[in-house]
C-alpha cells in the first residue's frame, strides 16, 4: 500500500496524522509522519511495513460496518483491575478500528452509568483516548464536524 504527501492517515499509536514527507535515508524510503496529537514528533515509517504503522482512513463503507459492529458490543467490565487495564492497553496499543470502536463503545456505557463499575484514572484516560482517536478518524471519514459527530453515529447506530 503507498501512501502520499500530505495524505491523512491513522498513525496505530497515536490517532490521526499527516504524511509530511517521503525520504530517502541510508538507501531506504520513509515515509516522514506528524500526528495531530504532538506535530513536535517526527515519526519515520519505512515505505516497505508502513501498515505496520499507519494505516489508511477508513472509507464510509467500512466505517458503516465499524457502526454497525458497534451495536453488538456488550458492557463487559473486568473487576481485577490490572486484568482490565491490560485489556485496555492491548486493544488500544493494536490500532485496529474494531478494537478503538470497542473500547469507545466501554466509555459509553460507562458515562451512562459510571457507579456501575469504579473504572481508575488510568481506565478513563485510556477510554477517552480511543474515544477521540475514533471521533477524529470518523468526522474525516464522514464529513462530519467534531460537534455534531457523537449525534450522528447515535443515528447510524440506534
Amino acid at each position: 500500500m503507498k501512501y502520499v504527501v500530505g495524505e491523512s492517515v491513522i498513525h496505530r499509536r497515536n490517532g490521526l496524522a499527516t504524511i509530511t514527507d517521503l525520504k530517502v535515508i541510508n538507501n531506504n524510503e520513509y515515509y516522514i509522519v506528524k500526528t495531530l496529537s504532538d506535530d513536535s514528533e517526527t515519526i519515520y515509517a519505512p515505505v516497505n511495513g508502513a501498515d505496520a504503522i499507519i494505516r489508511k482512513i477508513m472509507s464510509p463503507e467500512e466505517a458503516d460496518v465499524v457502526l454497525k459492529n458497534l451495536k453488538g458490543v456488550l458492557e463487559v467490565f473486568n473487576s481485577n483491575t490490572k486484568q482490565r487495564r491490560d485489556a485496555f492497553k492491548k486493544r488500544l496499543s493494536s490500532g485496529d478500528v474494531n478494537d478503538i470502536a470497542y473500547l469507545y463503545r466501554q466509555y459509553y456505557f460507562y458515562k451512562r452509568d459510571p457507579d456501575n463499575v469504579k473504572l481508575g484514572k488510568s481506565d478513563v484516560d485510556m477510554l477517552e483516548y480511543a474515544e477521540n482517536m475514533l471521533l477524529s478518524e470518523l468526522c474525516i471519514t464522514y464529513k462530519v464536524d467534531r460537534e455534531e459527530i457523537e449525534s450522528f453515529i447515535s443515528h447510524k447506530i440506534v
